[in-house]
């Protein structure tokens, strides 16, 4: 602690702000006044157990009580958290008020017009999954927050998906659109989550895995009302993702990040250009035609076009490994 002159000092500056005398500061914290009097005239300290109630009473931090000091820095960060918690107060009850008046004027109006509650529950249901976006659930949890939101944001949607086929007795789609959407929510999110795990490493080859689960069942739901080859769907949707899962899978490798660019861009370009004929063998020929003729632009467009974009892909995939090998061999130099 400082010295008795500059201790009684900031102890009397303190009181002054406060606008308290020696007596009313004394009989806050149960002592006499003349104990006051010795503190600021540098006499004598408090007692160790009025430390606490000091600070309390005056507005000051321990720290400042020892140093006899005014903690800018310590006050700024208070200010700044007072206002943050203002903003944060005000983001979310200012939409909370309005959802919730919203939501009040709709059931009115819905039983003064139809005597009974018919829209009323789209716009419920609606008014949640907005609210499950702004301004969040997420305000009455502490930790975790990102997953609240992506739990409760996604549960949100899938009930107006709900109402919705209810209302318009849809639901051979009410499944499907749901596992659109959990698609969306896996590519985005789950990433993120895995990446605070010890198989971080293995985030993008999980989340695609998970990806191509998620499209089997889209499919087999889809199959179940309407008419098409499942087996050779399934069969099209493998080959789709399996240049996903081998880019994934050696992203995880401890390659170089060129080489490792150059595999999976070669691997894009491959897939890409060779998508069409797969189709056509699985599903029968289609009207487009894939052949080759750059004399004849007009009839084999569409060919011309897929090996211009394979031969792009390749002659990039070339200059990444390329760039690779070049950098290697200077530092072997």
């Amino acid at each position: 602690m400082t010295d008795k002159k500059t201790f009684g000092s900031f102890i009397k500056a303190k009181r002054t702000e406060k606008n308290l005398s020696q007596k009313e500061l004394a009989e806050m914290l149960f002592v006499t006044e003349g104990a006051v009097s010795k503190w600021e005239r540098g006499i004598s300290y408090p007692d160790i157990t009025l430390i606490s109630d000091i600070c309390k009473v005056l507005d000051i931090s321990e720290h400042e009580f020892i140093t006899s000091s005014t903690d800018i820095a310590e006050r700024e960060m208070k200010r700044e958290a007072k206002k943050f918690r203002v903003i944060r107060g005000t983001w979310f009850w200012v939409p909370t008020i309005s959802y919730a008046a919203a939501l009040v004027i709709c059931l009115i109006c819905n039983l003064a017009v139809n005597h009974t509650l018919s829209w009323f529950f789209i716009v419920l249901s609606a008014l949640i999954c907005a609210y499950s976006f702004v301004p969040t659930f997420t305000y009455f949890f502490e930790e975790k927050k990102l997953l609240v939101f992506a739990v409760t944001s996604y549960l949100s949607v899938c009930l107006l998906l709900f109402t919705c086929a209810a209302y318009t007795n849809g639901f051979s789609w009410f499944l499907t659109s749901c596992i659109g959407v959990l698609m969306g929510y896996t590519l985005l999110f789950l990433p993120i989550f895995l990446s605070k795990t010890k198989i971080s490493r293995y985030k993008f080859l999980i989340a695609f895995g998970a990806l191509f689960v998620l499209s089997v069942m889209m499919i087999l739901n889809i199959r179940l009302w309407n008419v098409f080859p499942f087996g050779k769907a399934i069969l099209m949707t493998c080959y789709g993702f399996l240049p996903v899962m081998l880019s994934a899978f050696i992203c995880t490798l401890r390659f170089d990040a060129f080489i490792k660019a150059g595999i999976c861009t070669a691997l894009s370009g491959i897939s890409i250009y060779f998508a069409n004929f797969v189709a056509e063998w699985l599903f029968g020929p289609s009207e487009s035609s894939y052949k080759i003729d750059f004399s004849n632009w007009k009839e084999c467009m569409n060919g011309n076009i897929n090996f211009l974009c394979l031969a792009s892909l390749l002659i990039i995939a070339a200059a990444f490994i390329g760039t690779e090998i070049f950098r290697q061999r200077r530092r072997n130099k």
